[in-house]
């Protein structure tokens, strides 16, 4: 398989991380809205929650988690590419 290749399907790897854990804090976020309305119909706690504000939190913490998961894993996917493909091309010199 190519190095190319390689590359391709660790950038895919890191959108579809992206992709999980952004609807993981997405999808926290809605728990916690439904959560906090129940609470407020109870009378537990006195102003009822704005779906925009606690699902806008969510969003912003689900970019910046994803973001940092994501590049960490494709970096790490990369580095794995770059240096297998260091070490065969060290060895097909060493052999001429």
């Amino acid at each position: 398989m190519s190095a190319r290749t390689l590359v391709v399907i660790w950038l895919a790897i890191g959108v579809a991380v992206w992709c999980g854990f952004f609807d993981l804090y997405v999808s926290r976020g809605a728990r916690l809205y439904l959560q906090e309305h129940a609470e407020y119909e109870l009378h537990v706690i006195g102003e009822e929650p704005s779906m925009n504000v606690v699902m806008g939190r969510a969003k912003r913490d689900g970019v910046i988690a994803a973001s940092l998961w994501s590049t960490g894993i494709v970096l790490a996917g990369w580095t794995t590419v770059w240096l297998h493909g260091g070490k065969r091309s060290r060895s097909s010199r060493g052999s001429l």
